[in-house]
């Protein structure tokens, strides 16, 4: 979903949210087959000045950095969206733009199971890394590859 905003001095910001549900393929010997369903999801925040020239494009806001961050502050900018500093007026803007967004665009009951799905698997995987038999095979694996070992 997109949503175009303009600011009070004429910029033009375009905020998009793309959070879906679609086949994963797999490309195998020249065909693509589905492999079952993945989300796909990002963000892009990209700001044109008021002749509707480009300026710069970015996934979030991010906070200010670099050897001009002095200078920056002190003529209002207060954030980062891609390589251009922006200030508090941009940034609300963005916010309540991604927020509306969220609430156009519920997740859906195969979104939920996805995301469920992906901690299940995430959280039993980390709890085998940390099981008494995984440790176990690490460190017989470190001992059988030293130089001095009788393995």
């Amino acid at each position: 979903m997109r949503k175009t905003l303009t600011t009070k001095t004429g910029k033009r910001i375009i905020v998009e949210l793309v959070c879906e549900v679609q086949d994963r393929t797999a490309y195998m010997d020249g065909n693509r087959s589905p492999i079952g369903r993945e989300i796909v999801e990002y963000t892009n925040i990209a700001l044109y000045d008021a002749n509707g020239k480009y300026i710069t494009s970015g996934k979030t806001i991010e906070p200010m950095y670099g050897n001009n961050k002095a200078a920056m502050l002190a003529q209002g900018a207060v954030a980062r969206i891609g390589r251009a500093a922006v200030t508090q007026e941009i940034v609300d803007l963005v916010i309540a733009a991604f927020a509306e967004l969220e609430n156009k665009n519920p997740k859906t009951a195969e979104y939920i199971a996805i995301k469920n799905a992906e901690a299940k698997a995430k959280s039993d995987y980390e709890a085998w890394e940390n099981s008494n038999e995984q440790i176990a095979a690490c460190k017989f694996e470190r001992e059988m590859n030293r130089a001095d070992s009788d393995y």
